[in-house]
């Protein structure tokens, strides 16, 4: 049988779990889900479902938060949420290796 749950079989590392928020808008008849990712008590992520109405798949938006001073930085979108799990935990740890660059940036090298 299957589950509409997303949350149903996800595997997440040990210590981490996914809270549902509250809609942000109460208005929509169906708001799509919004997690918070928590570390104990920590929250140190977002993670959001949305969907494409052209498409079949389910994409998840991911948003770590920085550990020293607290700024969103958004992460890529992907349709698998435990990758998406896995990337929000990796940005807390090394926040550095996630530097929010836009496309007009020139890098470096």
């Amino acid at each position: 049988m299957l589950s509409n749950d997303p949350l149903a079989g996800l595997e997440v590392p040990d210590g981490v779990r996914l809270v549902q928020l509250p809609p942000v808008n109460r208005r929509l008849k169906n708001p799509p889900p919004e997690w918070a990712v928590r570390l104990g008590s920590a929250q140190f992520g977002r993670i959001e479902q949305w969907r494409v109405h052209s498409a079949t798949a389910t994409f998840y938006s991911a948003t770590a938060i920085h550990p020293v001073s607290g700024e969103s930085n958004p992460l890529e979108s992907g349709t698998d949420l435990t990758e998406r799990v896995a990337k929000v935990l990796s940005a807390w740890r090394d926040p550095d290796s996630f530097v929010r660059r836009y496309s007009w940036e020139r890098s470096a090298s």
